[in-house]
C-alpha cells in the first residue's frame, strides 16, 4: 500500500512538472484551466507543428487579379490562449479563407492557428479574435473579427474579407472581358454587454433602433459636431466610444 502511494505521488508530481514546462517556442504554456483536462494542450501545439494550409487549393492564384491578403508579409505577433500569451510567431491573415497563417523563422512550411474561441492573436497592431457572430442575414456563424475597442458595454468589431469574383469572357469582340479577382469587403459588427456581435449597418436609422428615440437626438448632434462618416473606421470607433459614455 505504501509503495502504491509513493508511486501515485510520483506520477502526480511528474504530470504537474510536465504541464509547467515551456513549449518548443520557449513560451510558458497556460495550465490550470479545466480545458487542459480535455486535451487543449494537444491542439494548441498545432501552432508549433507543421500543418498544411488547405485554403485556396482549388484556385490558381496566379491567374486571379488581386490578393487574398491585405498584407502579404509575415509580421511577428503574439498568440493568446485564454488571453494569456502562448507564443510569438510571424503571422499574416488570409482574408479569403479566414485563416491566420504562420511561417516560423528558418522554416519553409506553412502553418495556421487552430480555430478556437480560446485563441486570439495580434497582427500588425490589430486584435484578431475567433468568435461566433450574427451575419448580415441574421444567421450565426464563426470566424475571425478584429476588435476595434476595449471590451465595454458596446464593443465594435470589423470583418476584413477578400471575396472571389468569377471572370467574364467577352461575348463578342465588341465587349470587354473581365479577369477573375479578389474584391475587398469590410463589414462591422457590434456586441452589447459581451454578447455575440451582430451585423452593424451603422446607419442613422439603425442607431435610432439600437439606442432608442430618446438618445437619437444626442447621437445626431454628436455625429454632426464631429463630422462622423459611417464609412470611416476611426469615426465609427469614436462614435462607439461616445456611446459607451452615459448619454
Amino acid at each position: 500500500m505504501k509503495n502504491t502511494l509513493i508511486l501515485s505521488l510520483s506520477v502526480l508530481l511528474s504530470t504537474i512538472n510536465f504541464f509547467g514546462q515551456n513549449n518548443s517556442a520557449g513560451t510558458m504554456r497556460v495550465s490550470g484551466s479545466p480545458l487542459d483536462r480535455d486535451g487543449v494542450l494537444k491542439w494548441l501545439n498545432d501552432a508549433n507543428n507543421p500543418r498544411a494550409v488547405k485554403s485556396n487549393q482549388n484556385l490558381d492564384l496566379s491567374s486571379i487579379e488581386g490578393s487574398v491578403y491585405y498584407n502579404e508579409k509575415f509580421i511577428p505577433g503574439n498568440v493568446y490562449y485564454l488571453d494569456k500569451v502562448y507564443g510569438n510567431y510571424p503571422m499574416r491573415y488570409n482574408a479569403n479563407s479566414d485563416e491566420v497563417e504562420i511561417q516560423r523563422i528558418g522554416s519553409n512550411k506553412m502553418e495556421s492557428i487552430y480555430k478556437s474561441t480560446s485563441l486570439s492573436c495580434d497582427i500588425d497592431n490589430e486584435k484578431y479574435v475567433y468568435t461566433k457572430y450574427f451575419n448580415q442575414k441574421g444567421v450565426i456563424q464563426e470566424g475571425y473579427l478584429i476588435r476595434l475597442n476595449s471590451l465595454q458595454k458596446y464593443t465594435l468589431y470589423q470583418k476584413k474579407s477578400k471575396i472571389y469574383k468569377e471572370g467574364k469572357k467577352a461575348a463578342t469582340s465588341m465587349h470587354p472581358s473581365y479577369p477573375p479577382k479578389f474584391e475587398d469587403k469590410h463589414d462591422y459588427f457590434l456586441a452589447t454587454d459581451n454578447k455575440f456581435p451582430i451585423y452593424f449597418k451603422h446607419s442613422k436609422k439603425e442607431l435610432t433602433e439600437l439606442f432608442g428615440q430618446e438618445k437619437a437626438s444626442d447621437i445626431k448632434d454628436f455625429v454632426k459636431q464631429n463630422k462622423i462618416k459611417s464609412t470611416n473606421k476611426e469615426d465609427l470607433i469614436k462614435l462607439i466610444d461616445y456611446l459607451n459614455t452615459d448619454l
